[in-house]
């Protein structure tokens, strides 16, 4: 059969399930069309979905999509207006209509532009020297390269890199795009830079900017907790594909996020052993309380030193910026097996990531500079993130700790993440059951 699916002719009738929808078909078959074939689900867009390839669909928030197949977890087969393809199905609610106030809020853009509208946060980057020098060395590196180009800056802030561009790396135009009122405080430094021949300072969402030309190269500094917290990637993939040449860069051209068992004997004194003794009464009957209110989100901002490490890290996701999808970062899923290098108490997972600038046409003379927020290098503002078990375990060297973790985009508020662990401790005498725990990072 050929069926054409029509939205607008959806009819609800009672069945045994309850209420379901048909739509008219066309057969090229004298055969019936069986009921399963014409009963279909029908679902609305959560948010914005920008196709990646011939075999998916655009989708618009609130937009009426009728699922023709649920494929797996991740990819549904639907109809939307006469036309098939396939979406990520976390785009998707059975919950219609979503309040305007929610449409509008599924960014939180008001309070995230907010947050970079003060000087407090661009105070903790520009005072973070790993994290800009590594962008003003690879700016300064690349000038063979970025002399005379064309540059386009997504999240610009206070528009360091933008400058960079220009007085390092010789660029003839840098659009440098902010949203936040941060903006207003750049146009300001960039003219008493004696910059605005170079830089143009536009205050826009970057996903809507427009611009006059195709750049030859984005710069953007968008890494967050776990690597993607926030979700900013998601407006320089959007420029990128909208903005850059078929030749263009993109910096940071790679991206690994780290996991590694290791121990935080203080932070487990001072979040559950605290409740042992509370000025002289027993307090302990909180602690499964304090399990759940303390480490039910991962720890920002921990420092995990090297020597609390019980094993080799271990990437659990790598991508290059120039080819990374939107799609790509709805569901992330990596296993794990870690063999442990000493005894101890392991107390959760460590994590951080690095990015690198490179990917620089052959005939220039340059080196890849890397940016790590590893234990082994210098501290960033970043520091790195701490997922804390409930549970210590006591680990012996020569154990395996093995498993998977899952990062999934929150189907609402789409700068937020929910991450998933599933593990389990083996070794000499000890075989212990799976264990699972969910963080929410941050909704």
């Amino acid at each position: 059969y050929v069926r054409t699916y029509v939205m607008s002719e959806l009819q609800p009738i009672d069945s045994d399930a309850g209420i379901v929808f048909t739509a008219s078909c066309e057969a090229v078959s004298d055969a019936p069309p069986s009921e399963a074939q014409l009963s279909l689900d029908v679902y609305y867009s959560l948010s914005d979905y920008t196709a990646s390839d011939d075999t998916q669909l655009d989708l618009q928030q609130g937009e009426k999509v009728a699922v023709l197949e649920k494929v797996n977890n991740t990819w549904w087969w639907v109809e939307v207006s006469g036309r098939t393809g396939y979406v990520p199905a976390n785009h998707l609610t059975t919950d219609n209509p979503i309040s305007a106030s929610e449409i509008d809020d599924i960014w939180q853009d008001g309070e995230y532009f907010s947050s970079y509208a003060s000087l407090k946060l661009h105070h903790e980057m520009l005072s973070d020297k790993p994290r800009t020098e590594a962008y003003r060395s690879a700016i300064q590196n690349a000038r063979a390269f970025i002399k005379g180009k064309v540059v386009l800056d997504v999240g610009s802030g206070t528009g360091v890199l933008s400058m960079f561009c220009a007085h390092l790396g010789g660029a003839k135009k840098v659009y440098s795009v902010e949203a936040s009122d941060m903006a207003d405080h750049s146009k300001e430094l960039v003219k008493h830079n004696c910059l605005s021949a170079e830089i143009e300072v536009i205050k826009a969402r970057a996903e809507r900017v427009e611009l006059p030309e195709k750049v030859d190269m984005i710069v953007s500094e968008w890494m967050g907790t776990l690597l993607i917290f926030e979700m900013m990637l998601e407006a320089v993939i959007i420029s990128r594909d909208k903005w850059l040449k078929e030749d263009g860069v993109v910096w940071p051209s790679g991206a690994r996020l780290f996991l590694v068992p290791c121990s935080a004997q203080q932070c487990y004194d001072e979040k559950i052993s605290f409740w042992d003794n509370v000025y002289g009464f027993e307090f302990s009957p909180l602690k499964q309380v304090a399990q759940s209110d303390l480490f039910g989100r991962p720890i920002q901002n921990h420092i995990v030193r090297e020597e609390d490490c019980f094993s080799e890290p271990l990437c659990i996701l790598t991508f290059d910026t120039r080819t990374v999808t939107v799609a790509n970062l709805e569901l992330i899923q990596s296993n794990f097996r870690f063999e442990i290098t000493k005894s101890g108490t392991m107390h959760g997972f460590g994590s951080w990531f690095d990015v690198t600038f490179g990917s620089i046409p052959e005939g220039y003379r340059y080196s890849p500079v890397v940016l790590s927020t590893s234990p082994q290098y210098p501290l960033t503002h970043w520091k790195q993130a701490l997922l804390m078990l409930n549970t210590p375990l006591h680990v012996t060297k020569g154990d395996h700790i093995e498993g998977d973790i899952t990062l999934t985009r929150h189907k609402v508020w789409r700068r937020h993440l929910r991450i998933q662990l599933r593990y389990k401790h083996s070794g000499v005498g000890v075989c212990s059951e799976e264990a699972s725990k969910e963080f929410l990072l941050w909704r």
